[in-house]
């Protein structure tokens, strides 16, 4: 058995190989987009459900921003993403996936436009208390033609 499957720190090379991290059976990997309006839970549903440290771009949120971001519903509300979140979830069958959460305020829908090219699909957030606040993204993500689950 050569090392690179025997669980050794080294591959052929002898070079340390990135065992626990990638596998070494195959697998099948999905880019699915986590979309949904400002504030419903995106980088908080990313951070729970990944298996590896997440990647996340939250800022401080400020005095400027507030008539834009009404965080009016969301007592204790003080950061925001302002790029994109990331995490990896591996499922039954080697299947897995790479969650990119996008913004949801519409001065980032061109940043999101991009995040979601060559995503298999997306799952859009929504909060009861603002419903309404998901339809604009819900028509996004049918603007790219991606096949959406809607989690409330």
């Amino acid at each position: 058995m050569d090392s690179a499957h025997s669980g050794s720190p080294a591959d052929r090379t002898g070079r340390a190989s990135r065992v626990g991290y990638l596998p070494d059976r195959d697998q099948t990997l999905m880019k699915l987009v986590v979309a949904g309006p400002f504030g419903v839970g995106k980088t908080t549903l990313i951070r729970t459900l990944s298996e590896i440290a997440t990647l996340h771009t939250e800022e401080a949120m400020t005095e400027t921003g507030a008539p834009v971001d009404d965080a009016a519903l969301l007592p204790g509300k003080r950061t925001t993403t302002v790029a994109v979140d990331f995490g990896r979830l591996t499922l039954p069958g080697q299947v897995v996936l790479y969650l990119f959460g996008t913004p949801g305020q519409r001065r980032f829908f061109p940043l999101w436009r991009d995040i979601a090219r060559g995503a298999v699909g997306a799952l859009v957030l929504a909060d009861t208390r603002r419903l309404a606040d998901s339809f604009e993204i819900m028509d996004m993500v049918e603007e790219q033609g991606l096949p959406y689950a809607v989690a409330v």
